[in-house]
Formats: C-alpha cells, sequence, structure tokens
C-alpha cells in the first residue's frame, strides 16, 4: 500500500484572537448553528490579563505567556495537566515547531518545520509518556502530504515518522480527532466512494501496516469506541456506532436542531426563525434534556461536554466576552473570566487566551478539582 497521499482537511493553527468560537473544518452544522446568532466582536484591545472573576469559585488557573522570547506566538493544543502543555509555536514568517511548555514560560521544542514546508498541525493525543501528532506540508507548490509522528514525552531522542499513509484526514477540531487505544492510533479520512464513505485508519503506536475500514455516511471519532456521524444539516438525525461492536445509537432532532453527540451526552443548539433560541443538553436517548443557556450564549468547543460534566460557553457582556461554564450535576452557570478568546477544552483542562500581541496569556484550568 502506497505511503502518499493527495489533500487533506485541515484546521488553521492559528486562530484569529478576536473569535471565541472554534471553526469546525467538516462540520458544517455546528458552523450553521453557531453563525445564528454571532454578533461582531473587536478583540481586546488592552494588553492586561484578564484572570478569573470574582463569580467563579472554584481553583485558580495556570498562567503561560503566549509569545517565545524570538517573538513566536504560541497555541496549546493538548495539555498534559494544568502547567504543562503541548502546542504549536509559529514565527513570523511561518515557520512552525511542536513545542511542550511549562509554566510559568519554558518552552522545549519536540520537531520543527521551516516556512517553506507550508505546515500545518493537527491532531494531537496522548497515552502516558507517549504522544502522537499530524504534520500536513505542502512544499513548492506541490498536493500536500500528511505524516503521522510520535514522541516520548520522557525521552530526549528526535521524533519517529510512523506513517505517511493517513488518507485525506478529517481534522475536525475535536478532542478526538486522533485516538490512542489499545496499542494503535486512530484516525478517519475521506472515503471515494459513493455513498459517501468514511475510512477508520489506524496503525500500530510503533509502527506498522495502517488498517482501513470503511464506514457508510460521513464519521467522526467519538468517545473510544464509539464514531459519531456528521449530519446533513438542521433536523437531520445522528448517529452513533461502536466500532466494536457494531451496535448503532438513532438521535432524533426536529426541524431547527442541531446536535452535537458522544455516546454520553449531546448538545443541541435550537433555532427559530429569528435565530437562536438556545442551547440544551440531553443523553443521546433523549432523556436528560435540559436547557443550558438562551440566544445569549455560544459553544465555545467542539465536543459536547468536558468531562461529561460542563458545558463551556461564549457569552456577550457589556464589558467584553464572557467565558462561562455550565455545569449540569448542580444546574448552575458561573462567570469564569472577562475578555476570553481562543477557548479549548481536553480532558479535564479548559483553556482560553487574553490580551493581544505581546501581551497574549493562556489560562488553564483544571476543571477535576471542581
Amino acid at each position: 500500500m502506497s505511503d502518499q497521499h493527495v489533500g487533506v482537511r485541515r484546521r488553521r493553527s492559528r486562530v484569529p484572537w478576536q473569535r471565541i468560537v472554534p471553526l469546525t473544518a467538516g462540520l458544517a452544522v455546528v458552523v450553521w448553528a453557531l453563525a445564528l446568532s454571532e454578533p461582531e466582536r473587536q478583540p481586546d484591545q488592552t494588553n492586561s490579563p484578564v484572570a478569573v472573576v470574582p463569580s467563579w469559585n472554584g481553583p485558580a488557573t495556570v498562567d503561560l505567556p503566549g509569545v517565545l522570547d524570538d517573538g513566536s506566538s504560541y497555541e496549546p493544543r493538548l495539555f498534559l495537566d494544568p502547567a504543562t502543555s503541548v502546542g504549536v509555536a509559529t514565527t513570523t514568517d511561518g515557520a512552525v515547531r511542536v513545542i511542550m511548555a511549562k509554566a510559568p514560560g519554558s518552552f522545549t521544542a519536540l520537531h520543527s518545520r521551516p516556512a517553506a514546508d507550508h505546515a500545518q498541525v493537527n491532531g494531537f493525543a496522548v497515552d502516558g509518556d507517549t504522544l502522537v501528532w499530524m504534520e500536513s506540508t505542502a512544499r513548492g507548490g506541490s498536493a500536500t502530504t500528511t505524516a503521522l509522528w510520535r514522541a516520548n514525552l520522557k525521552s530526549t531522542r528526535s521524533p519517529v515518522q510512523v506513517t505517511t499513509n493517513t488518507g485525506d484526514v478529517n481534522f475536525s477540531g475535536l478532542a478526538t480527532d486522533v485516538v490512542i487505544r489499545d496499542g494503535r492510533v486512530t484516525w478517519t479520512s475521506v472515503g471515494s466512494d459513493e455513498p459517501a464513505r468514511t475510512q477508520v485508519r489506524s496503525v500500530p503506536v510503533g509502527g506498522g501496516q495502517v488498517g482501513i475500514r470503511p464506514l457508510t455516511g460521513e464519521f467522526l471519532l467519538t468517545t473510544p469506541p464509539w464514531a459519531v456521524s456528521v449530519p446533513a444539516g438542521p433536523g437531520s438525525p445522528v448517529t452513533l456506532q461502536n466500532l466494536d461492536t457494531d451496535k448503532r445509537v438513532n438521535v432524533t432532532t426536529v426541524a431547527g436542531e442541531a446536535a452535537t453527540c458522544d455516546p454520553t451526552w449531546c448538545r443541541v443548539t435550537v433555532a427559530g426563525d429569528a435565530g437562536l433560541v438556545g442551547i440544551d443538553l440531553m443523553h443521546p436517548d433523549g432523556s436528560g434534556r435540559v436547557r443550558v443557556a438562551g440566544p445569549e450564549a455560544t459553544p465555545t468547543i467542539g465536543d459536547a461536554t468536558l468531562l461529561d460534566r460542563y458545558v463551556p460557553l461564549a457569552v456577550d457582556r457589556a464589558d467584553g466576552v464572557g467565558l462561562s461554564l455550565y455545569d449540569v450535576s448542580t444546574g448552575r452557570t458561573q462567570l469564569v473570566a472577562q475578555r476570553a478568546a481562543n477557548v479549548g477544552g481536553r480532558g479535564a483542562i479548559l483553556w482560553w487566551s487574553t490580551g493581544v500581541g505581546s501581551g497574549v496569556v493562556w489560562h488553564a484550568l483544571d476543571l477535576s478539582r471542581v
């Protein structure tokens, strides 16, 4: 089997500072839902970072500068703990490095690409000391090639290229774009067959032959061992499929609703003729439905929840965009931070940035301590 492919669906490695809502490639229904009531937002023009505000009574954040000493911008993609992250550093001329960062401000480069590679880095995943990610490059106007890389976080050895047999990879901005499970790295790519098919690809962590499993329809990985379908549009159903047993769970929505689902929760964006009505949370079987927020709020991450419990929300306020957190266990919403941008979340860690230019600061919050 050839280790080359042409084309890739990519997420931009640098998110515009003025938007708090992540743009999720390949998820047209999510883009539709977020666009319904998204107001025009201006970036915070102050360089002073804004920490946790008084209405938040949980743990304090761990903070990290968003600009390296050489002027490169840093964007975390995965937190190993509140003080340790892995992400992408980009120089002003476009050179890219995969970085491990430790608060309050030490950075270690794991891998680098020159500006001529036009590199995009996505699909970070970790299992113990093993870190994997994907690098997409297009040199000199040639076709884009995507490679899977592996590094040992406890070793000083250089990263190893695992495979370039990645297919037309789906990078949707979910925490599960790439998954490490049972000694294999798994991701989804776009199949060429009709009707629309998805290829669930996997390879041993140590390298070897890439296995390909076709699925009918457009699917993304979600909480292992499940995959979730990409809805065709508002009101279309969502299907969860267990990749181990082939069990399927169908999630029903009605006109004006768009659902983002995992095996535990579905976050449902509800729209009417005038725009966004509210955001609900329910189990895939429709039970336990609750209103999370009204038209004043917008989800900030592609996943339905964090820790099967929290829904991060962007709320427009007189003093800028506020980051709020809905807790399904209590039914309460707390304002976590003001003037927040570039919100991300994986596992127990919620993170966001404040400030602009050289004053950008990243803030990480450990929700397992709440």
